[in-house]
């Protein structure tokens, strides 16, 4: 942490006056972010030119005020280093306010409506939905959202190829995974962005008929209760748990129901009924909840 504290002072200070001029297609920052592995961060075009005001965190404690941000060469680099940046065009916005009115939460979309800065995925989903009215600490701002993203890109890359439900399945999963080990700040909008390509498999899931439906739909409902496993409420893992019965339970979603269980009696401190679910936990998955349990700390 104190490593990327310095980066970021050092960034502002040392840094050039050149200016990267931001993008002005978020379908080309989309594709931009995939390529190098980052999230995006956009504005709308009015709040870009109406300017923003920002500060930055130096080295030594201080505050330095940034009355323009959107007009600062330093700034500008700053955010090229960790995103992609987009200005996006106020005739967008008809066009991306139909696709997400019926499928959102109103925290999204009066997010999506704001003037703030909005950090995305490379799928143009918003991330930072967490309304936020005090003036913008760029240096926090980055320290939470700057992410290397390599670990979602061959299944943002399949998702991206074809729209259906084992890409945004496999996606909903890598970004509950991805989110196991963010910080503890971020983790919960993870999950509401797992979410939503949640959704969109079970949308998805409606139409198969194949044989394999019940399993897929068992194995979509054990995620649903997964995200009660990062957003820590064990308890609630445990009851909806109990509501499945084992004689339902598809042979492959076995392992699933096992590293929930395993998990939420892991984060109640119950050892005795931890372990009897633990060998058939892979060490991935036990990986995985300690770092809940017992998160690292970075120097």
């Amino acid at each position: 942490m104190k490593r990327v504290l310095f980066f970021i002072s050092f960034c502002f200070f040392i840094s050039t006056s050149f200016a990267q001029e931001w993008l002005t297609s978020l379908d080309v920052g989309e594709r931009l972010a995939l390529v190098q592995n980052k999230l995006l961060v956009v504005v709308w075009e009015n709040s870009y030119y109406d300017g923003a005001s920002a500060y930055v965190n130096t080295s030594d404690g201080k505050r330095v005020f940034i009355e323009e941000m959107y007009e600062s060469p330093e700034i500008d680099s700053l955010l090229w280093a960790h995103f992609v940046p987009v200005v996006l065009s106020e005739n967008e916005y008809p066009r991306l306010y139909d696709e997400i009115k019926k499928t959102r939460s109103m925290g999204y979309i009066d997010k999506f409506h704001d003037e703030s800065l909005k950090v995305m995925d490379s799928n143009g989903n918003i991330i930072n939905t967490t309304q936020d009215m005090q003036l913008l600490n760029l240096s926090e701002f980055i320290l939470k959202y700057s992410m290397d993203t390599s670990f979602l890109n061959s299944k943002m890359l399949n998702y991206k190829s074809e729209k259906n439900f084992y890409s945004a399945f496999y996606l909903a999963s890598s970004y509950m995974d991805f989110a196991f080990f963010a910080n503890n700040d971020v983790r919960p909008e993870l999950v509401d962005l797992s979410a939503i390509y949640l959704d969109e498999a079970s949308e998805f899931l409606k139409d198969d008929k194949s044989d394999n439906k019940p399993m897929l739909e068992q194995r979509v409902d054990l995620l649903e209760i997964q995200k009660e496993l990062l957003l820590q409420d064990p308890k609630k893992v445990l009851r909806k748990l109990k509501r499945i019965k084992v004689s339902e339970v598809a042979k492959q979603n076995l392992n699933l129901r096992a590293f929930l269980y395993y998990s939420a009696y892991k984060m109640l401190q119950d050892e005795e009924n931890a372990s009897v679910w633990q060998s058939e936990v892979s060490l991935l998955d036990l990986k995985k909840i300690n770092n809940i349990v017992s998160p690292t700390t970075e120097d």
